[in-house]
């Protein structure tokens, strides 16, 4: 019996079809965005090439045959398949996963990761959404910019979704824990209905012979109600809010970098409080700037020998938790960079690596404890204190933002407007500084009143709003009355910046809430 088994999270955007022809442009598929990549700076890794020109065909049963029988000769257990199911029914990118379940043949074990987001346009005003492919987005139409909206329902829409889902979770191929069939929540926290759905969807899996649905929450700590969580990498791995640790980054030609390896440390260094299920996902690499160009983010230094080393420490890990599977990013995201399957520069390199990772786990004379303790004394050092203070800063971030948005809304109940503090002020024209939370508030406030709003600033780059340019931090700052910097932390280093660059005032949100005694 196997110790472990990997599971490659699997894209299935390799195949036409006439929602990305209108979309994004006659013939688009993830390929068109990975041949059309551009080398952004010295170094940069770009452009990706499949090791034989492969540019496949995923609805093409050879293509199915040729994935899944290289990913057994690696010692990949299974896919996670990527599951495209929105409002009202509406499903896209199925065809893979129907011909798999068509196809009994092919033998490989798969499940379900549902990424449940609304896909839109970056101008399309929606904050929770899947821009997918910015580079190739169409410049024409007034729509709303919302492609396929994500919607959740009650009960029948529920029936739905779990009826179109239960032949594949019938199907033997499909991987279940206690004979409850393995279903991901891409972002769990977007639903919030998930406890009422999971509840209804368990009754359903009962009434089918199942034992229920062994469900898991996406980087998530809120739902106690899943039977466990994923994190998954890279993205958890740098995320503060998720493991207490974060990665610097530092900026190339605009673009945002990160180191591999101490990403991958991270994910090994990572802690999530015990009473949680949590299954450790591994990562091959990333970079989605063949997606979304300068606005995208990559990490450097990725070679497939630092990917052994901690994807190896990671398996251990997960071993050590009691988890047989491991969730490895991905078996073909080539849009982002992060694939398994082979190419020109490495060809099977990283497939060696996981290979050689899963036979040593699963070897008979493996100790884990032993291998786990050396582990500990050669490679997991935790640095506590340096720690504690990211984690006491970030808490004392969010601290502000709840004080700042508390007396914003005391505001509001007295039924004072900060249109009034401007009209007082004769500030008519306006730049918000920082486009995050607080300045999208503070615009949507603003937006119906006399007070014109010239545009947004923000350091992210690329981010765009459907009403309202948004400039980068090194563009010239437009003709204005005010500058008004919604940032929370660091704010008074940027108004020092600021006032070396323009005669105009530049005041802080925080001043501008705290300043007023109306009510």
């Amino acid at each position: 019996m196997k110790r472990l088994k990997t599971i490659a999270v699997y894209l299935p955007q390799f195949h036409r079809l006439p929602e990305n022809d209108e979309w994004w442009g006659d013939g688009f598929t993830e390929w068109t965005a990975v041949k059309a990549a551009d080398k952004l700076f010295v170094g940069h890794n770009q452009k990706r090439e499949p090791l034989n020109d492969n540019y496949y065909d995923l609805l093409e049963k050879k293509t199915m045959v040729w994935q899944t029988e290289l990913a057994r000769s690696y010692g990949i257990y299974g896919f996670c398949f990527f599951h495209y199911y929105f409002e009202n029914g509406k499903k896209i990118l199925e065809k893979p996963a129907e011909n798999l379940l068509k196809w009994k043949e092919i033998d490989t074990n798969f499940c379900f990761c549902w990424a449940n987001e609304t896909w839109a346009r970056t101008w399309s005003g929606i904050n929770a959404k899947n821009a997918w492919s910015e580079k190739f987005e169409s410049k024409k139409g007034n729509d709303s910019g919302i492609l396929l909206k994500q919607g959740y329902g009650s009960e029948k829409e529920w029936k739905a979704h779990f009826e179109y889902l239960l032949p594949f979770f019938m199907d033997e191929r499909y991987i279940k824990i206690d004979n409850r069939p393995v279903f991901i929540f891409y972002k769990p926290d977007d639903i919030l209905v998930l406890n009422s759905m999971l509840e209804y969807w368990n009754l359903l899996a009962l009434n089918a012979g199942l034992s229920g649905i062994y469900s898991i929450a996406t980087n998530s700590l809120k739902h106690k109600g899943t039977n466990a969580i994923l994190l998954q990498g890279p993205g958890a791995y740098k995320d503060i809010k998720i493991i207490g640790e974060m990665v610097e980054s530092e900026r190339i030609n605009q673009v945002t970098c990160v180191n591999y390896e101490k990403v991958w440390k991270n994910a090994v260094h990572s802690k999530v409080p015990k009473e949680y299920k949590v299954y450790y996902g591994g990562f091959v690499d990333f970079d989605d700037t063949p997606r979304r160009g300068k606005a995208g983010w990559l990490m450097r230094g990725t070679t497939p020998e630092i990917f052994e080393k901690y994807a190896y420490q990671l398996a251990v890990k997960n071993l050590v938790c009691g988890n047989e599977f491991y969730f490895i990013n991905a078996w073909n995201e080539w849009g982002e960079g992060n694939y398994l399957e082979p190419d020109k520069k490495n060809q099977y390199a990283y497939l060696e690596a996981l290979k050689r990772i899963v036979d040593r786990c699963n070897s008979p004379d493996f100790n884990l404890t032993e291998e786990w303790h050396t582990i500990i004394q050669n490679e997991y050092i935790l640095y506590d204190n340096e720690r504690e203070n990211r984690l006491l800063k970030e808490v004392e971030r969010y601290q502000k933002c709840y004080q700042l948005l508390n007396r914003w809304l005391l505001l509001k109940e007295k039924n004072f407007r900060l249109a009034e503090f401007f009209i007082k002020e004769s500030y008519k024209k306006i730049v918000i500084y920082g486009f995050a939370a607080m300045g999208a508030h503070l615009y949507e406030e603003l937006k119906d009143t006399s007070i014109e709003i010239v545009c947004a600033i923000d350091r992210r780059f690329g981010l765009k709003h459907w009403q309202l340019e948004v400039l980068s931090p090194e563009e010239n700052i437009p003709e204005c009355d005010v500058i008004v910097v919604t940032v929370i932390q660091g704010a008074e280093l940027i108004v020092k910046e600021l006032q070396l660059r323009t005669d105009k005032p530049v005041i802080t949100l925080w001043s501008v809430i705290f300043g007023q005694t109306s009510g």
